[in-house]
């Protein structure tokens, strides 16, 4: 029973180590790597993880998408607002967070590419415990409500897609998501193509 017993615990312990070892840190304060193409993010007021799988496979589309899981890093309530959400292309232009209205008048072009995307969707379920709340800046048009901004703590986990309109087409190089709350702000920069 005790040779079972310590086999047991010596299991665990190789996969509590493997279970701490696949954050990977990079060279941004504050951001793991979790996965190919996906990136955690800890701060003092929100924790994030973002999946830039499909934006990755999308050069030259006009339509760049982010997968997004946010919630509170602590207990106090942080209001995230859709209008203090950019992405710094390459150019090291800042891109604003889609509006619906723009949204909605490409949704006839975005469809199948949100079927693709869907499809190609990396899980972002970090935070067992958690309520799952979905994220409401973007909807299928005329099917529910869009809001401006979220609360956000570290009971619920809101999660969605962000999009972002880029006239042009998705260039090669480095971008960085960036989030500007109340007392700080989220940096998660990630490289697209192979620059």
């Amino acid at each position: 029973m005790s040779r079972w017993s310590a086999l047991a615990t010596g299991a665990l312990a190789v996969l509590a180590t493997l279970a701490c070892s696949t954050a990977v840190p990079t060279e941004t304060s504050g951001v793991s790597r979790v996965g190919a193409t996906a990136l955690r993010y800890t701060g003092p007021d929100i924790e994030a993880v973002v999946s830039y799988r499909f934006a990755d496979g999308s050069l030259g589309d006009e339509w760049l998408l982010l997968d997004i899981a946010l919630t509170g890093s602590r207990h106090d309530t942080v209001e995230v607002k859709r209008d203090g959400i950019f992405l710094r292309a390459p150019s090291g232009e800042d891109i604003p967070l889609a509006a619906q209205d723009e949204f909605a008048a490409a949704y006839g072009v975005l469809a199948p590419v949100l079927a693709r995307a869907d499809i190609a969707a990396e899980p972002l379920g970090y935070w067992a415990g958690r309520g799952d709340e979905r994220l409401e800046f973007f909807t299928t048009p005329g099917e529910a409500l869009v809001f401006p901004s979220f609360w956000v703590n570290d009971r619920q986990v809101y999660t969605g897609r962000l999009f972002f309109h880029v006239p042009g087409g998705i260039q090669a190089g480095r971008y960085e998501l960036r989030v500007k709350l109340p007392e700080s702000e989220l940096h998660v920069p990630f490289r697209l193509g192979s620059v």
